[in-house]
């Protein structure tokens, strides 16, 4: 600390350690008492803002207006403690103890451990970037506000001629730092105990839960009664009420004595079993240490001191295990479904696919684990010495599996190993089934090679959301050894068409074998295996600001569209995937910019966004809330990025700034802008909020961009507590591969035009019959605009045979925040996509106007009647008869132009922009061209896409 500022905070605190003092009279003592170092005195505005500051950090004190000081103040007057730890104090009492800036302590806590990580000094900008890169912060360097002048003023850092550097308290504070974040010590605690632990009591883990969603979604400002619950709940009375002469973080008495019962515990453990130390006691729940407690010897306590660990343990497998039932079989009153049973057996002995292969397509909800589960039963008793390896994508699957094989199955823990988290089990560790996640399975090819350890027995493989294993990575797993395969997944294949097959499919069916059984929905509802249910589009009119912007950003988006075919039109042709896969295709595999596809997927974001934001969805989904929370449902809220889940909690507050720092941060102008645009959806961003803080609202978020993978968990099981939460917020992470607990109604409130998504959306909403009444999905969407590709290229009608859809029509009142919705019109219905069936050549005639499809191939006709393609030195020309033929009648028609070749290989032309049926050619992989000018472009490929145009 430099002499200036010692002697101007010096100056401060002593000023008010007599007796409080009015803030203005505080000013006018201090110009009196401190003065410039070069003479003169400081300006008022300016000492005010030191003055706000000071409070702000502790130093003093500011109540009904009058500035003081705490106890502590007088004792580093007095000379008792040093700056140092005055300073601290005073942090720890306003940030932590009184909670005016938890999120600051944080904040410096990130820091911190980045300096005492770092091998080398680090420059302010390389602690901002590791900051926002490493744990999502962004700060100024304004003040002693800046954290890293605040640590070299703690003593916790130091500023060279290099950069920062840790400090001779660095050490230290890192545990101070800890011990003063309330809300990692709930974290740590409810990762530790588990989610339903007493205390902390469901009302403050409510609390907890919506704190943790509004600052992580961006809320600023009202975080702090939700905060005051549980820090009050959490320190003892006295600490919150006295004036300390040295700040304590001392708990109540609740928390007190669960952990002096821990504490108790581990001193019996450790009397009865000499070996034991305090280490291997640490960090364990209370019920694993009654366990050790009642131990029987020392091999029982090593083995569950061997099994136990952070996140997934061996002694948790072991505790899940039934007693007294047959290994390797279901409970005895338990009973498959009929069409369990049907899938089972068509694996064993089915007609149309090999027997112990194939893809079993299965609504979700319906029950295919225990499907599976029945198929390996069943073949591990036709191979007794076989293997089983259970694929999965995700660690929420990983466990699910293991629950299913231990609770239901009662497959012994001893022969259940699994892949993932850190942990790796063994064939050779004498396992029969292994449940792996694939990234740790093909990792170092590690499965073949515990596979091989053991010989390469008979092994069955099931892959469980199988697919998702056709990238050029997982898919590795499908080349390891194995004598039977079962795909699962309520969407294996893009299309039950197929010819309309992707390379994924291919790929799939190929190692997998054939859909074998496919539940659909309409089914899954006439067996009774899942409940009728109501799908209800809800369609909604941009306002007329938002469709200008609509139409602009569709026009650029057509512009990019059009130089892309021109220029790559026969490329595109040939690729695998949708338009925008063959795009990024195109532009990983092109050297320099591709400027015409980097706009477009500027612009079709940007009309993502917007249609995304519009005021009328925000209307909508409040209305629909609010509905559900009237009538005591639950609700599961889907998007598809998290930011669009950050607009429901707090969309109008703190929009851009980091949660962590609060002030800290540097505003975003960009929701503001919005409300400039449309004044309407800041009404309704403010209902959402008000809506949000209703203590009748009782949120909990699951997605993949948690700082801490515990809320996920934590979500899961609160949503499934009935009465503890009542709405869950997700993103594309629940859709599937997650067993969610059932609700009553499902808004998807931003969607993709997957058809793979719906499906699976249906399922998280749909289980079996878990209550009386009928479960809802509604699904919004902008009218006119892209939203409604959802009703394209899918037969709904078909899948949703049974269910009952209804399409509704928002309709905004007078006010923003009215509205209402009623049954759509006729006129109002989505038009579905017309599909352009191929037509029979019979029946068509060279001339005519040609109805079938009009995308493929394309060649050109030039001003002699010639067909070429453009190629890098000019043109190629065509010599293959059925394309000749072609061009003369295009040049006969008009004189010469582009031709387009479809999937039938028909030639199209237009005329007068209507398409006109051109005659048939032979498949375009098979043309010849003129040799003088280049041979075939199969036979001899460009060595660029460049090259190719």
């Amino acid at each position: 600390m430099d002499d200036d500022t010692n002697r101007r905070c010096r100056v401060f605190v002593s000023i008010a350690a007599t007796e409080p003092i009015g803030k203005s009279s505080f000013v006018t003592r201090a110009q009196e008492r401190l003065l410039k170092p070069e003479g003169g005195q400081y300006s008022e505005q300016y000492l005010k803002r030191i003055v706000s500051t000071y409070v702000q950090l502790g130093v003093l004190r500011q109540v009904d207006g009058d500035i003081s000081v705490w106890s502590f103040a007088n004792r580093w007057l007095d000379g008792d403690i040093d700056y140092e730890t005055f300073l601290w104090y005073a942090i720890k009492q306003s940030w932590a103890i009184e909670g005016n800036f938890p999120e600051g302590i944080e904040g410096l806590h990130a820091l911190n451990r980045i300096l005492l990580n770092a091998d080398t000094p680090l420059s302010r900008g390389a602690l901002r970037s590791r900051l926002e890169n490493d744990h999502d912060y962004e700060f100024n360097e304004q003040g002693i506000r800046g954290y890293p002048v605040l640590l070299c003023e703690l003593g916790a850092a130091r500023k060279t001629d290099d950069g920062y550097v840790v400090g001779d308290l660095a050490e230290r504070f890192a545990d101070r730092f800890r011990d003063a974040d309330i809300f990692w010590q709930f974290e740590r605690w409810l990762a530790r105990e588990g989610s339903g632990v007493d205390p902390p009591d469901d009302r403050i883990k409510r609390e907890l839960a919506k704190y943790y969603v509004y600052r992580e979604s961006g809320g600023l400002g009202k975080h702090r009664q939700m905060f005051d619950t549980f820090r009050e709940d959490y320190l003892d009375d006295g600490v919150l009420t006295n004036d300390p002469t040295r700040p304590r973080m001392r708990r109540d008495e609740k928390y007190v004595a669960q952990e002096r019962r821990r504490r108790e515990l581990r001193k019996k453990v450790k009397s009865r079993f000499e070996s034991v130390d305090g280490n291997d006691l640490s960090g364990l729940t209370a019920s694993v240490l009654e366990r050790l407690v009642n131990a029987t010897d020392e091999e029982e306590v090593r083995a569950i001191l061997d099994g136990t660990g952070s996140g997934l343990s061996r002694d948790m497998i072991e505790q899940k295990s039934p007693e007294g039932r047959k290994h390797y079989r279901f409970p005895d009153k338990f009973s498959l479904y009929e069409w369990q049973e049907e899938a089972a057996d068509q694996w064993f002995r089915d007609g149309t696919t090999p027997s112990h292969s194939g893809i079993a397509s299965v609504v979700t909800g319906a029950g295919k684990t225990v499907m599976a589960l029945e198929i390996i039963k069943r073949w591990l008793d036709e191979n007794p010495d076989g293997v089983v390896t259970v694929l999965v994508p995700t660690n929420v699957l990983m466990r699910q599996w293991l629950d299913e094989l231990i609770e239901k199955l009662n497959v012994p823990p001893s022969d259940v190993g699994w892949l993932g988290g850190g942990h790796k089990d063994d064939f050779a560790d004498d396992r029969r089934v292994l449940v792996g996640i694939v990234n740790s399975v093909v990792k170092d090819d590690y499965l073949e090679s515990s596979l091989s350890r053991v010989d390469n027995p008979p092994h069955l493989l099931v892959a469980d959301e199988c697919h998702r294993y056709t990238g050029n990575v997982f898919s590795s797993v499908f080349d390891y050894p194995r004598t039977a395969q079962l795909g699962l997944s309520a969407t294996p294949l893009s299309s039950r068409d197929p010819e309309e097959w992707t390379a994924s499919d291919s790929l799939l069916v190929s190692e997998l074998g054939d859909v074998y059984y496919d539940l659909t929905y309409d089914e899954a509802i006439s067996r009774n295996l899942i409940p009728e249910f109501r799908v209800n589009y809800i369609g909604f009119d941009l306002t007329p600001a938002e469709r200008g912007a609509y139409d602009r950003l569709s026009r650029k988006v057509s512009d990019a569209v059009n130089d892309i075919e021109l220029r790559y039109q026969n490329r595109l042709y040939e690729l695998d995937g949708n338009f925008a896969q063959k795009l990024r295709t195109i532009q990983n595999s092109t050297e320099g910019a591709t400027p015409a596809i980097a706009d477009y997927f500027r612009y079709t974001q940007e009309r993502r966004d917007l249609i995304a934001d519009a005021v009328a969805r925000q209307a909508i989904t409040l209305h629909l809330l609010q509905n559900t929370i009237e009538h005591e449902k639950k609700a599961i809220v889907f998007q598809e990025r998290i930011q669009q889940l950050e607009r429901m909690v707090a969309p109008s507050e703190g929009r851009g700034r980091n949660v962590r720092t609060g002030r800290i941060s540097g505003p975003e102008t960009g929701r503001a802008e919005l409300y400039e645009q449309y004044p309407q959806l800041k009404q309704v961003d403010k209902g959402l909020e008000e809506l949000f803080l209703s203590s009748d609202y009782r949120p909990v978020m699951y997605h993949s961009g948690h700082r801490n993978p515990l809320w996920n968990d934590l979500a899961i099981d609160w949503f499934g507590d009935d009465g503890f939460a009542n709405v869950m917020l997700s993103v594309k992470a629940l859709v599937e591969g997650v067993d969610v607990p059932s609700a009553d109604v499902g808004i998807v409130r931003v969607s993709s035009g997957s058809v793979r998504q719906r499906i699976q959306t249906l399922g998280r909403v749909l289980r079996t019959g878990e209550s009386a009444g009928r479960s809802e999905l509604h699904v919004l969407y902008a009218r006119d605009t892209v939203d409604e590709n959802i009703f394209y290229e899918h037969d709904w009608e078909e899948d949703l045979a049974s269910a009952e859809v209804t399409h509704q029509t928002w309709v905004p009142g007078d006010e923003t925040l009215a509205g209402e919705l009623r049954e759509a019109s006729i006129d109002e219905l989505p038009e579905a996509r017309e599909s352009r069936p191929v037509p029979s050549e019979d029946g068509l005639e060279v001339g005519e106007p040609y109805p079938g499809p009009r995308d493929g191939y394309q060649f050109s006709v030039d001003h002699e009647g010639s067909p070429f393609e453009k190629a890098s030195d000019g043109r190629k020309s065509i010599t293959t008869d059925s394309v000749r033929q072609v061009a003369e009648f295009v040049y006969e028609l008009k004189g010469g132009g582009a031709v387009t070749v479809n999937e039938a290989n028909h030639a199209i032309a237009y005329e007068d922009g209507n398409p006109i049926f051109a005659g048939v050619v032979d498949d375009p992989n098979s043309w010849d061209y003129d040799e003088k000018e280049g041979g075939s472009l199969i036979d001899d490929p460009p060595e660029s896409f460049e090259d190719l145009y």
